[in-house]
């Protein structure tokens, strides 16, 4: 996985917009609800979004 395709969040963040991004393309802006473990995946361009201790956890 491509760490540039990772954007961190907040733990306090519920939910995210994606608009995709240069090196993914550009698509429709669509609105996605994270999970119970804190992260949500782009179905569009793939982009991951994790909340910032969840990924502390794993990168340790």
């Amino acid at each position: 996985m491509r760490i540039s395709n990772i954007k961190i969040i907040e733990d306090s963040v519920k939910s995210v917009s994606c608009t995709g991004d240069k090196d993914s393309g550009s698509h429709p802006q669509i609105f996605l609800k994270l999970n119970e473990e804190g992260s949500i995946e782009c179905y569009y361009c793939g982009k991951i979004f994790i909340h910032k201790s969840k990924f502390k956890k794993n990168n340790v």
